[in-house]
């Protein structure tokens, strides 16, 4: 096993956070208000081999514009809590379903169509925000970072050598519709209380909902990723939590949050490029640029704590009922052969 050198992990890092300020200071440029939506697709699209970093890269625009377009015709057409609720619980468990069964590579913009509906919805009915306006600032932003990852990244990223790996099995049509009620069904009231009861913690919860199930509902085997996937979650609410302290305590203007934004960036990069903390570093990066809203002037650190919670404590659920799911598969393949 070759053994791991500051010569391996900090060019990756480097090419990591380049990619992310290019990405940042693009939407910072184009007057986006959620600028760091153009960092995230960085730390997700970054892959082994270039094959994976192509079709990544192009199925999260193609997830994001489904997700995005669904989310507005919800918005323009559906004009009550229950029924719009319903239209993301759909879309949610269609997409996780949908994604679960190709189980490859290929499932990515499924999963992407799944909780970007309830990116364009959830702030549209706990904030009032515009959801054209998101939804297009959505779709920009998602271009611009996976453009910056893959230009950054390209060269010093190399071909596949070997087949593609296989899909995993057994793919079980019990465990498939059991993942999509679970996850249709708490999406639908999630979404409900967002809009009945328009609170920031109410709306980040059902926020966190959309993305986590559709992230965790999709794999074959969520276990092992929900071991890292936890504490990454908290480190990175905990980042943003300093991160928005920091601003309240000094009364840092846009340009020093934006500079402050960019060092947390290079020790996330750093976090997300070595082998041993990468798989909790992109929870930690992702949840700190989303919780702390970096580099965008933002909410108040007591909302973004409110947030936090929220954030938590939707991934504590959806992980905790995706987790025992996956459990029953392995009972029910015991009891088979028993």
């Amino acid at each position: 096993m070759p053994q791991l050198t500051a010569d391996s992990v900090l060019p990756k890092a480097f090419r990591l956070f380049i990619a992310a300020l290019i990405a940042l200071s693009l939407s910072e440029l184009l007057g986006f208000h959620n600028t760091y939506w153009a960092a995230m697709p960085v730390f997700v699209i970054a892959q082994p081999v270039r094959e994976d970093m192509l079709i990544r890269g192009l199925l999260r625009v193609a997830g994001t514009i489904a997700g995005a377009a669904i989310g507005i015709l919800t918005l323009l057409y559906l004009h009550n809590p229950l029924s719009i609720g319903l239209a993301v619980g759909a879309t949610v468990a269609i997409g996780t379903g949908i994604a679960y069964r190709i189980g490859t590579t290929y499932s990515y913009g499924f999963t992407l169509m799944a909780f970007s509906c309830g990116v364009i919805v959830m702030p549209s009915l706990g904030l009032g925000a515009d959801g054209v306006t998101l939804a297009l600032e959505r779709l920009w932003s998602t271009l611009i970072g996976v453009a910056s990852i893959t230009l950054v990244s390209w060269y010093f990223t190399p071909s596949r050598n070997g087949p593609v790996p296989p899909r995993p099995v057994p793919h079980s049509t019990r465990q498939m519709l059991m993942r999509m009620a679970f996850v249709g069904g708490l999406c639908t009231l999630t979404t409900t209380a967002t809009g009945l009861a328009p609170h920031f913690a109410v709306m980040s919860a059902g926020l966190a909902t959309s993305v986590f199930c559709a992230v965790i509902g999709s794999m074959n085997d969520p276990r092992p990723i929900i071991r890292w996937l936890v504490p990454g979650v908290f480190m990175g609410v905990c980042a943003a939590i300093l991160y928005r302290f920091i601003i309240s305590q000094f009364g840092l203007d846009h340009t020093q949050i934006y500079i402050l934004a960019i060092i947390f960036i290079a020790i996330g990069s750093l976090i997300r490029a070595h082998p041993k903390t990468a798989a909790p570093g992109l929870d930690i990066n992702m949840c700190f640029l989303l919780a702390g809203e970096a580099g965008a002037v933002g909410h108040s650190f007591e909302l973004t704590a409110y947030g936090a919670c929220g954030l938590i404590a939707g991934n504590l659920l959806v992980a905790g009922v995706l987790h025992l799911i996956a459990s029953l598969r392995d009972r029910e393949g015991k009891s088979a052969l028993s």
